[in-house]
């Protein structure tokens, strides 16, 4: 990471491209962040060479604000900027530079300090009276030049709801006697708060919306007390772009139904509400596993998951970000292959589709392979004789189905266990 206010040096060079020349002076094009905390600037910088990288390197950033304190980590990072390369990266300041506003021109009703905002364009733009009398919202949603609104009125007790470092976007579909239903929901996890809009992502007025949420996945959130008076206003962003194209994609041709269909159809998504992070899943981007047993219990959790429904759910319902989802199962595959653990048909296909063997046959025999090199440790590993036994069958099958060979290693015998 460069950090210019405490290696202001480093500046220069991570504009012109020499931040990692080498001694003999061959320059290195690697990925790297560049934070100026005075400009409140993050950005994540990828080579130019390197953009297939983009999704693994966001990847990683995520896991690690996850592992943080969410107070230690400032909205402005959380809501980074990537851009490609050095010539990116002084487009982007240069650009920063002259777009900056002064935000102490709008300020809360009735209060001393200034909301927080990053367009000062609010004024005039609060929903007129009738806006929240709609049928089908807890939050009131608004498209206006291009940009996205969300407007949440909050309880006397919940004061402390929806403050920027605490607040996600995420996007549901559900489908109710043959009527879609997208719901945004701006959920709160600290303050146990969500608020969601109804969307009909049929071809309608409300498409628009998921269209703009397509490109970039991000919304003006304003926060309004109880008398719906200004408390705070935000930016709210979130890596699910590519979720919010799925919907479209799934609902493209999807007939426009009657409004009282979609009335019946909203209430039934306000009665039985899908669920916002309850259900465990294996799709978070970790650290790679130590032991053929942390592999292997990975693997059983991903293998569960491969059903079109389940898939569905977790991209859909519990909106888990797509390039996360398939980052993580990248990753748990390539620690199932390392330590030679069996796999289904599914999740070999994946794994060849990934990179990590030419073809099936060519992967069978590796897994056999690496399990014979795995299996005289199985004690450091984790491994009891019946998962050691049944790997050895499920590789037999395996081999038997993918034509490979039949080598000593592929034995359903504990003669390996050393």
């Amino acid at each position: 990471m460069v950090n210019v206010a405490e290696q202001p040096e480093l500046r220069e060079p991570a504009l012109n491209g020499t931040l990692h020349r080498l001694d003999d002076g061959e320059l290195v094009e690697v990925p790297f962040v560049f934070h100026d905390p005075s400009a409140r600037q993050f950005v994540l910088v990828v080579p130019q060479d390197a953009r297939a990288r983009e999704l693994s390197e966001r990847a990683k950033l995520l896991e690690r604000f996850a592992m943080e304190d969410e107070a230690t980590v400032p909205p402005y990072v959380r809501h980074h900027e990537v851009v490609y390369g050095s010539e990116g990266l002084a487009r982007h300041l240069e650009d920063a530079q002259r777009m900056e506003v002064d935000v102490h021109e709008l300020e809360p009703v009735g209060r001393s300090e200034p909301a927080t905002i990053y367009d000062p364009g609010l004024a005039g733009r609060l929903p007129h009276a009738g806006f929240w009398q709609r049928p089908d919202g807890e939050m009131a949603v608004l498209l206006e030049d291009g940009a996205l609104w969300m407007f949440v009125r909050l309880a006397t007790d919940e004061r402390a709801a929806f403050a920027e470092s605490s607040s996600d976007l995420r996007v549901q579909l559900k489908t109710v006697d043959h009527v879609p239903v997208c719901i945004l929901a701006l959920v709160d996890p600290r303050a146990g708060a969500t608020r969601r809009a109804f969307l009909n992502p049929a071809p309608s007025a409300d498409r628009s919306i998921l269209q703009l949420l397509r490109r970039e996945f991000r919304a003006s959130v304003v926060v309004l007390d109880d008398r719906r008076n200004l408390e705070r206003a935000f930016r709210v962003e979130a890596p699910r772009a590519a979720n919010a194209g799925m919907i479209l994609q799934r609902t493209e041709r999807a007939p426009l139904g009657s409004d009282a269909a979609w009335r019946l159809a909203v209430d039934a998504c306000r009665l039985a509400p899908l669920p916002i992070g309850r259900v465990q899943h294996p799709f978070v981007v970790r650290d790679d596993a130590t032991t053929a047993l942390a592999a292997l219990e990975r693997l059983s959790a991903l293998e569960a998951w491969m059903t079109p429904e389940r898939i569905d759910q977790a991209l859909l319902v519990e909106s888990i970000p797509r390039h996360v989802f398939e980052v993580a199962r990248q990753q748990i595959l390539r620690d199932g292959v390392r330590f030679g653990l069996a796999m289904s048909d599914t999740l070999l296909s994946q794994a060849v589709r990934s990179g990590l063997a030419p073809d099936s046959r060519s992967l069978v025999e590796s897994l056999g392979r690496r399990f014979a090199e795995t299996v005289p440790g199985t004690s450091e590993h984790g491994l009891g004789e019946e998962q050691v036994e049944a790997n050895w069958a499920a590789l037999g099958r395996l081999s038997r189905l993918h034509g490979s060979s039949t080598e000593p290693s592929l034995s359903c015998t504990m003669e390996h266990s050393g």
